[in-house]
């Protein structure tokens, strides 16, 4: 029979006491005769002393193995429960990407945007309103009949005529900004769904965090309770005990700061998302399915070049500043004005020292007048306005075509680091999976086998818990970096990789 601890060492040595006493009064009241019948009772009270401890060990580990059991029973339950209750719940990035899409304000705003714009191009393409006139010339000052006693009643109607495809040319620049703001919309959109998935791996790494550090705590506590028998019986001082305890204390610190960090970014996703930014219904997926970049860097870099919206707004811009350009030259060309005037004079013609006298009879006289006018827009003083806007355009093309040089330039960059980046996560999640944890996991246990067995201090034990904390949170890292890493480059190129 081997005791393995201090307490089934306590256990033992009752349960012999006991035997002892009974046994003792058992000879007494038999009154043994002789030596030979006393060893030989001895002999046999040695026999069934042992078999009395071995059998009431064995039902005091059964029943503990029992407790033990039903214990671990109920904490799996729970775990299967709460770890079921996650999953029904939990939401996939793609999913979130697609609500956010359809309730996000922001975006709603730039659509409306291409709305107005869209609208805008229609009220440029038609012609100016007429202008209409009524005119009472010359009214007596004695007299408030301005329809019968004035000298005529002028009733006129004029019409503007931009001519030399004005108008077109003015719509064909809103329809550029139309495409202008639809580069805004995809801008924000592809921002958007890159900054949905940063914020969802990062909760998803706060979880995976927050995991580790209560499994660390579990395991610190299983220790404690290891070694308090031997703290009991002496093996170990106070001290020890402390220590496992204050670094628990540290770990329940860093755990509720990792859970307040995931609250304020669960605010940041339900802000995205266009939810309640009270809502507390965001589970992350504990095992996704990682997704893999499988396309080269060159091609990346020309996807980039030809789809990214931020490069193509730039393009666009350049198109709308030609088509200004081609709108300000027309404005050389003169514009038409027709005009048509009706005339009433209810007391007649006006007489003058030369008029038939055959019109003094005084009826209503009805006449009308035509008039047609242009303006000069390329009148000396006046040509340099259009000269001086198409120099304006023309440098403001140019600075937009450097802007954009730069700009692709600074996207390439970025792209090649989020590549680097991307590439540096992978290869370290393989190397923290298959090698890093398993060898930190191997050497904690042997380094807490030691400490138990008296030949290491728990200095080590607890750096030994430390490093492998460390590198457990440095795979999770890893992992979240490789999908914010494909998200960044997603934002760089401009679209999603299930577009390539």
């Amino acid at each position: 029979m081997v005791v393995n601890n201090g307490s089934n060492f306590f256990i033992l040595m009752n349960i012999v006491v006991a035997q002892t006493i009974s046994l003792c009064l058992f000879i007494t009241q038999s009154q043994a005769n002789s030596l030979c019948y006393s060893k030989f009772y001895l002999g046999s009270w040695t026999d069934i002393l042992s078999k009395n401890i071995n059998l009431t060990m064995e039902n005091y580990n059964m029943r503990n193995t029992f407790k033990s059991f039903s214990f671990l029973s109920s904490v799996i339950a729970i775990g299967f429960f709460f770890f079921s209750f996650c999953q029904l719940y939990s939401q996939p990035v793609d999913s979130l990407v697609a609500e956010a899409l359809k309730n996000n304000p922001q975006l709603k705003s730039l659509q409306f945007k291409i709305t107005a714009s869209e609208r805008r191009t229609e009220s440029i393409n038609t012609l100016p309103a007429p202008n209409f006139s009524l005119e009472f010339s010359q009214v007596p000052t004695n007299s408030f009949d301005v329809l019968n006693q004035s000298i005529s009643n002028n009733f006129g109607l004029s019409q503007m005529f931009p001519l030399g495809g004005k108008l077109n040319a003015m719509a064909e620049v809103e329809r550029k900004n139309t495409l202008v703001e639809g580069n805004n919309y995809d801008i924000y959109k592809i921002n958007l769904t890159a900054r949905i998935k940063m914020s969802y791996y990062t909760l998803w790494l706060f979880d995976r965090k927050i995991e580790v550090q209560k499994k660390n705590i579990v395991l610190i506590n299983d220790l404690i309770k290891s070694i308090e028998a031997s703290y009991y019986t002496n093996k170990i001082n106070q001290a020890d005990l402390l220590t496992l305890q204050s670094e628990i204390a540290t770990y329940e610190t860093q755990l509720l700061i990792l859970e307040k960090q995931e609250e304020a970014e669960t605010y940041t996703l339900n802000k995205l998302l266009g939810r309640n930014l009270d809502s507390k219904e965001i589970f992350t997926i504990a095992d996704f399915s990682a997704n893999m970049l499988s396309t080269s860097q060159s091609k990346l870099e020309e996807i980039l070049g030809n789809t990214n919206p931020t490069l193509k707004k730039m393009s666009g811009m350049i198109e709308m500043n030609k088509a200004m350009i081609d709108a300000n030259n027309r404005e050389l060309i003169p514009d038409l004005m027709i005009q048509g005037m009706i005339m009433r004079m209810p007391r007649g013609m006006i007489l003058t020292s030369k008029s038939d006298l055959s019109m003094l009879d005084p009826k209503t006289e009805t006449m009308y007048s035509l008039m047609f006018s242009i303006n000069l827009p390329f009148a000396p003083w006046s040509i340099n306005k259009y000269k001086a806007k198409e120099q304006e355009l023309y440098a403001g093309i140019r600075s937009i075509e450097y802007e954009k040089s730069d700009m692709q330039r600074e996207m390439t960059s970025q792209l090649k680091a989020a590549l680097v980046k991307y590439n540096t996560a992978v290869d370290l999640t393989k190397l923290y999976n298959e090698k890093v944890i398993p060898l930190y996991s191997k050497a904690t246990e042997s380094q807490v086998s030691a400490y138990q067995n008296n030949r290491t201090g728990i200095t080590t034990v607890i750096d030994s818990y430390r490093m492998l904390l460390m590198q457990q949170m440095n795979y999770f890292m890893s992992e979240a970096d490789t999908q914010m890493s494909l998200a960044e480059i997603e934002m760089m190129v401009g679209t999603t990789f299930n577009k390539f």
